[in-house]
């Protein structure tokens, strides 16, 4: 009776819902963070090589 007057069921599959949307944006804006580290990672190892070729160039 109690359940029903609150709709225990309907509000625990919207709450259900939104939890699953916040998880996917999560996993969205988490991998494309990681993406963008990975990115900067390999730009730094290129400017490192290219840095100590010139300075192997110099010598």
């Amino acid at each position: 009776a109690a359940m029903e007057i609150f709709r225990v069921a309907s509000v625990n599959a919207a709450i259900e819902r939104k939890l699953a949307i916040i998880r996917e944006t999560y996993t969205a804006l988490h991998d494309e963070a990681a993406a963008a580290r990975a990115e900067l990672l390999e730009i730094a190892v290129v400017l490192l090589i290219i840095a100590e070729v010139v300075v192997s160039l110099r010598h």
